[in-house]
Formats: C-alpha cells, sequence, structure tokens
C-alpha cells in the first residue's frame, strides 16, 4: 500500500501550499477512485490546489500556464501518465524553481517518470526538451494494476522500443550523426526488459508481479535516458513514426493515442525493415553531398509532405529547423560514411543488428500481451494513408538520425517499401 505512504510524505516537507496536476481521466484503484483518494489523502497533508487538466495536451503552452501557476506553491505533484508528467517536468523548469517535485504514476505507460527529458508540441511538432526528473516516484502496485489493460501493454510497447532503437543509435554514431553514443543504458535496461517480455502472458491478465516487472522496467528506461540526458537509447525511427501519427492527429480529426501502443507498432515496422533491408542496403549511395540546391530542394519537398497537416506552415518551418541541422552534419561527416560503407561490406555490423529482436520475435511479445500489430488495430485507428506517410516521412521531423533516414539515403525507403512494411 505505497499510497499509505503519501500523506506522511508529503508532511515531512511542510509545505505552505502544494499543487496537484491531475487530468480528467478516472482512473481505479480497486473499488476506489484513484484520484479522488489521491486529493483526499493530500488535504489531510497540506494546503492543495489542484490543476485539473480536461485534456492534457502535452505543449508548451501547457507547460507554460502551469509553469505560471507554480510562483504561488512549495511542493509540486502530479498524479497521472505520461502527458501529465511531461508538462509537470517542463513547467518546473520554465519556471526556474527549486521546488520539489513527487510523481504518482496512475498506469505501467510510459518511460517520463523517471526522465529528466520531456517530449511536447511545438508548433504542431513533437520536441524532446531539457526538463528535470521528479524526487520521487511513488509507485503503487493496486493502482497500477487496476489500470486498463491497454495502457500497461503501452508500457510493454515502449520497452520493448529498445533494440531497434539502440541499433539506430549506434549506427547514427557510426557515421558521424550522433555523439555520446554509450553500451550502458542498454545494459542496465537488459535484464528488467527480458524479465518484462517472459512474463507478457501475465502482463496481459493483469498480474500484480508482471504488471511491477513492467513498471520496472519503465522507471530503468527512464533513467538509461537520463544517464546520457537523450531519449536516443529507448527512441529510434519506430518513436517518429509515432510522433508523426500524433502531429497529424488534428488533421485526420482523431483524439491522440496511447504513445506506447503506437510504438510497439512501430517497433515492428522498425524490426521488419531491419529484416529485409539490412543484408541488402545499397550504401554506396551514401556518398551524397548535400550543396546548396540540395538543400534549397529538401526544404521545398518538406514544405509540400507537411503543409496538408498545418497550411499556415509553422509546423514546416519547426521541422526544416531541425532537418536542415542534420542535412549539414551530413554533409561535415563525409569520411564517416565512407567508412561505414566499407565496414558493411565486411559485415562488421552484423553482429549489433542481430542483437535487433526481429520481427516475428516483436510480433510474437506484442500479440502475448494483447497489444496490436497494426495501426489500424490501435485504441484509437489510425487512417491506413497516414500510417503510410508515417513510414514514409517521419524521419524527417527532427534532427536525429535513424534507420529511417539510412533507409531514404540508400533509396530503400519508398512509397510501395513503406506500404509493404505495413501489409503484414
Amino acid at each position: 500500500d505505497a499510497l499509505a505512504e503519501l500523506a506522511p510524505l508529503v508532511r515531512e516537507r511542510r509545505p505552505k501550499s502544494a499543487l496537484l496536476v491531475m487530468d480528467a481521466t478516472p482512473m481505479r484503484r480497486g473499488d476506489e477512485d484513484l484520484k479522488a483518494l489521491v486529493e483526499a489523502r493530500l488535504r489531510t497533508a497540506a494546503p492543495l490546489t489542484v490543476a485539473r487538466l480536461a485534456e492534457p495536451h502535452a505543449d508548451l503552452a501547457t507547460a507554460e500556464r502551469l509553469a505560471a501557476a507554480l510562483a504561488d506553491h512549495d511542493l509540486l505533484i502530479s498524479c497521472g501518465s505520461g502527458s501529465v508528467t511531461d508538462l509537470a517536468k517542463y513547467a518546473r523548469h520554465l519556471a526556474r524553481t527549486e521546488i520539489p517535485f513527487l510523481c504518482l504514476p496512475t498506469a505501467a505507460s510510459v518511460t517520463a517518470f523517471t526522465s529528466s527529458l520531456a517530449v511536447l508540441l511545438v508548433d504542431g511538432v513533437k520536441r524532446t526538451l531539457p526538463a528535470r526528473a521528479p524526487e520521487l516516484v511513488l509507485v503503487d502496485l493496486l493502482a497500477l494494476a487496476s489500470a486498463p489493460p491497454a495502457m500497461t501493454a503501452a508500457g510493454f510497447g515502449d520497452v520493448l522500443a529498445r533494440s531497434v532503437a539502440n541499433a539506430d543509435w549506434f549506427l547514427a554514431a557510426e557515421l558521424g550523426m550522433a555523439d555520446g553514443f554509450s553500451r550502458v543504458p542498454g545494459l542496465l535496461l537488459a535484464e528488467a526488459e527480458e524479465r518484462m517480455v517472459r512474463q507478457a502472458d501475465s502482463v496481459a491478465l493483469r498480474e500484480p508481479e508482471a504488471v511491477c516487472a513492467v513498471m520496472e522496467a519503465l522507471l530503468l528506461a527512464g533513467l538509461a535516458m537520463s544517464l546520457v540526458d537523450q531519449t536516443a537509447p529507448l527512441s529510434g525511427w519506430e518513436h517518429v513514426i509515432s510522433h508523426f501519427i500524433d502531429m497529424t492527429a488534428a488533421h485526420d480529426r482523431r483524439e491522440m493515442g496511447l504513445h506506447g501502443e503506437q510504438v510497439g507498432v512501430g517497433t515492428l515496422i522498425a524490426a521488419r525493415a531491419y529484416d529485409r533491408a539490412w543484408p541488402a542496403l545499397e550504401v554506396g549511395a551514401l556518398e551524397w553531398e548535400p550543396d546548396a540546391a540540395d538543400l534549397a530542394q529538401a526544404k521545398r519537398y518538406i514544405v509540400k509532405v507537411f503543409k496538408p497537416y498545418d497550411p499556415r506552415g509553422l509546423m514546416a518551418a519547426e521541422i526544416w529547423r531541425d532537418a536542415e541541422r542534420k542535412l549539414r552534419l551530413w554533409s561535415a561527416t563525409g569520411s564517416q560514411h565512407r567508412e561505414f560503407a566499407r565496414r558493411h561490406a565486411a559485415g562488421d555490423y552484423n553482429d549489433t543488428i542481430a542483437g535487433v529482436r526481429s520481427s516475428a520475435q516483436v510480433a510474437r511479445a506484442l500479440s502475448r500481451v494483447g497489444a496490436p500489430l497494426r495501426f489500424e488495430e490501435l485504441s484509437r485507428p489510425v487512417p491506413t494513408a497516414t500510417a503510410r506517410a508515417a513510414v514514409r516521412h517521419s524521419h524527417l521531423i527532427r534532427s536525429r538520425f535513424t534507420l529511417g533516414d539510412l533507409l531514404d539515403l540508400c533509396g530503400w525507403l519508398t512509397d510501395e517499401t513503406a506500404a509493404d512494411l505495413l501489409a503484414e
């Protein structure tokens, strides 16, 4: 009963006024209303103000409003999942305040709880921003086991991304397109991830020990990213595919779905691409060095691709800022591209690629936990046209180099191959 520790922990800090941030999504703790229970217990411990987010869009404007509200408080508490946690983290960062932050996860659904980074929409584009992790994460196992099964399956999918994301990060570093590659985050997470996968059937049944295994993996994943001060250990092409789907939700007139659910399907897509593309990758194309005309053409292409989603052009402008940095870095690292091509031909990277879970392994793990395998099967289904566009164009949206960039540069990623990756 970790929740029994909530009021005593708050009293120890003797706050003059606490701010509780939570959304309106009903969550249970056994037979009880979890959020009502949290609020009631906090009111016995300190003067409390509740910031109720009717629809917690994790965007910069919402974080700025929360930051302004923090001026009147000396303790920050979040009760929610990824969006609520990221908003609270970034609000504290914006407020430049040292007030303590206590996080209460309502589901084992995301890696955000222990991460020192926050993912927010900026001009309609998903961006990873610096923040500070909570000083304390209070995990109540009964609350997590009472969460909807789809949310726990989403957390499972978020962790499962590690093998494809870590390979993306490694290949980017080999190409000179990423700094700070380290094997430590993967080693830190490996055992917890395997323990989680072994218990996939029990996760689907919401057995407390199995849900605990998912949460432990998620907490370690957040710490792993914080160690290197970037999300790359668990965020590669599969994540930008999910980000693209979020960014286009308004255009499709659909609500944003569960992050980890989308990432799970994205992980399956990326694993298929590693299975199919890596053995026959035409790396000779990597000698391309973009000049001013190429940059101008790339900018026009980005405007064309993203204008339907935002006719104002703000989304395309934000995307181009990162894309231009990526292209200029590519121009400056030509010698590493040639060395990469040589080592690829020699088979030097085959052991690393062998560490990527195969698409069959990913599909089996997702199926066992009850997670969807296709974008149209998500809790909030994604239209086929949007799914294809996400696979084809998502690598454009941020400066991080991923498998999608590599496949595009080598001429493998086309409208046809994007459709084929989604077809199974």
